[in-house]
């Protein structure tokens, strides 16, 4: 790949990635409420918190001098790139230290997923473009199309609902999930993210398997589809290392829109399953209009799925020359 190519590409990711920083900075300075005043004089809060040091704590929330002092945004900027998120004075810890304990879970939860979505999807997608023109076919993207359909949160209530409450087989409280089960009690740790994991993967999965149906029927209306069935390549060569090999941009598109997906389901996942994952904590640090915490935990989850993206572009020049960054 061409080096300046590349190098435009990163250039655009680190811009794009200024910009979202500078959005979330005034979407919470929109926000109603001042944080200092809330640790203050929160109830349920440090209550001891003396109001001598209110000019300390707004200082320290990025709030000295008003939220739109133009100083505060650029020291604000500087944090971000720096990953300097600040303190959190509602839990006594390092901003950064508290999102690094509830990554690891939001990685674990959306990669399990991910991979288990893939793996179902695609080769679902392969088969139902293989078995064209029959009720199968049909079955499988009528099925699919209305699982597709499901909104994320829907299907959490939903599992909550009968597999938590009504039948009370999967726990209801995700938040004793431990990682250092992974080692010692792996099935645990599976039975823990059941449901998470289901309300995700079944959307997910019906997701994928109607891009790779799609990729592929239009693959297998090329020429050279055609070609090799002439020379007489069995029909299972032609689906696997023809039809699907060239079907992979379109698939790995679909990947890196997961992604995005996954992480915006995230808040309401990990909400209704009490998952203590990265979603979990944002929304929790909104709700207690905790500046620090917040801008650090969204600008976090906006950088990995920037990232992502700018990833995936690289695999599809990798995969197709053709294809100009």
């Amino acid at each position: 790949m061409n080096p300046y190519l590349i190098g435009r590409k990163i250039i655009q990711a680190f811009v794009l990635a200024i910009l979202v920083a500078a959005v979330i900075y005034v979407v919470y300075r929109l926000m109603p409420g001042n944080p200092a005043e809330l640790l203050m004089f929160g109830a349920t809060h440090k209550a001891g918190l003396s109001a001598q040091k209110l000019k300390s704590v707004e200082a320290s929330l990025g709030l000295a001098g008003g939220k739109w002092n133009p100083v505060n945004f650029f020291i604000y900027m500087r944090d971000m790139f720096t990953f300097n998120f600040g303190y959190d004075y509602f839990q006594n810890l390092s901003v950064w230290d508290i999102i690094k304990i509830a990554l690891p879970y939001t990685f674990l939860l959306f990669g399990v997923a991910g991979v288990l979505a893939f793996i179902i999807g695609i080769p679902l997608g392969i088969v139902t473009s293989w078995v064209r023109g029959t009720r199968k076919e049909s079955g499988l993207i009528s099925s699919a199309n209305v699982l597709n359909a499901i909104p994320f949160f829907v299907l959490a209530v939903v599992l909550v609902l009968y597999l938590t409450a009504l039948y009370p087989i999967f726990p209801v409280n995700e938040t004793y999930l431990q990682l250092s089960w992974l080692r010692t009690n792996p099935l645990k740790v599976a039975y823990y993210l059941f449901l998470p994991v289901t309300s995700l993967v079944v959307i997910e999965g019906s997701a994928h398997l109607l891009t790779t149906r799609a990729a592929m029927v239009g693959i297998l209306g090329e020429d050279y589809i055609g070609t090799a069935r002439a020379k007489g390549v069995t029909e299972g060569n032609v689906m696997f290392h023809h039809a699907a090999r060239n079907a992979m941009i379109p698939i790995s598109t679909r990947i890196a829109l997961e992604l995005a997906l996954l992480m915006s389901g995230a808040v309401i996942v990990e909400i209704i399953f009490s998952y203590p994952g990265i979603g979990h904590l944002l929304y929790n640090a909104t709700l207690e209009l905790d500046y620090p915490l917040a801008e650090g935990a969204l600008f976090v989850i906006s950088l990995v799925t920037i990232i992502t993206y700018s990833g995936v572009d690289f695999i599809h020049a990798w995969l197709d020359p053709r294809i100009k960054l």
